[in-house]
């Protein structure tokens, strides 16, 4: 099967908690584990990172241009 998210893409949490989810950028796409494929994410307002599965994130909105 083949991922649906890319490197560099913007993401954000599947289920946030809070008011203000932060942003993550993926870094890395890691092998399937557990019939779930999986990733290295980096928040972009710190340098935090984690493996998170598929399921746990979302491809992030971009917002529509103003010009």
């Amino acid at each position: 099967m083949t991922h649906k998210f890319q490197v560099g893409q913007t993401v954000l949490p599947a289920h946030p908690r809070g008011a203000n989810p932060s942003t993550y950028v993926i870094v890395q796409v890691l092998p399937e584990t557990s019939h779930e494929r999986q990733y290295r994410i980096r928040a972009l307002s710190s340098a935090t990172e984690c493996i998170v599965g598929e399921t746990q994130i979302k491809a992030r909105k971009t917002e529509p241009s103003l010009s």
